[in-house]
């Protein structure tokens, strides 16, 4: 079966199923495996697409150890495919989407980067509570996608998308656009590295 996870936001959330899946970040080093130890002996995983970074370093980082000793435990029965935000994001923006600047999670209380998907470039680590005020001078200013409701401003627009099993769906600004999967080309690894974006405070 293949299937889809997010590692990359507040929660980790698996797609593809009957019903989503949500982890939370409290105690996922021990739910994760749990949980996909069971989905593979109910479900036979073959194929795993992960959206990787940036993001959470926990999640990141639980979240390829336990997707890689999976892959282990099948004896390379398992495919994985790596995709991070800033990827699947432009391909939002070249098709004229999403807007050209958002605040991107980082997996930090009070903390987000500024991106600015024309150039494909960061512009600055930002506070969040800034981002209304910042809306006024970066036309269109849009947020990640969380599942916490009230990480972000709700007055600011958000993405909302799922994956699906040939592609996903992005609900953003009262519109909804599908993107198939072979038009965002995920690329099969061989092992999942966290993709943090930024250098983690492992201290």
């Amino acid at each position: 079966m293949k299937i889809s996870i997010d590692i990359s936001s507040d929660k980790i959330r698996i797609f593809g199923l009957d019903h989503p899946i949500f982890l939370e970040r409290t105690g996922v080093d021990v739910e994760l495996g749990k949980v996909l130890v069971n989905l593979d002996k109910e479900k036979n995983l073959t194929e795993m697409l992960v959206l990787n970074g940036p993001g959470g370093f926990t999640n990141l980082r639980v979240g390829c150890l336990a997707l890689n000793l999976l892959k282990t435990l099948k004896k390379g029965q398992l495919s994985l495919f790596s995709l991070s935000k800033i990827e699947l994001y432009q391909h939002f923006y070249r098709r004229a989407w999403i807007s050209r600047y958002g605040a991107i999670y980082i997996g930090q209380k009070s903390n987000v980067r500024l991106r600015d998907f024309e150039e494909n470039k960061l512009i600055s680590p930002v506070k969040k509570d800034q981002l209304s005020a910042l809306s006024l001078e970066y036309e269109g200013l849009f947020v990640d996608q969380v599942y916490e409701r009230d990480y972000f401003d709700e007055a600011l627009p958000s993405l909302d998308y799922t994956f699906e099993q040939q592609g996903l769906s992005l609900h953003f600004k009262g519109e909804t656009y599908h993107l198939p999967r072979e038009d965002f080309a995920p690329q099969e690894v061989e092992m999942l590295h966290p993709n943090y974006m930024i250098e983690p405070n492992i201290s």
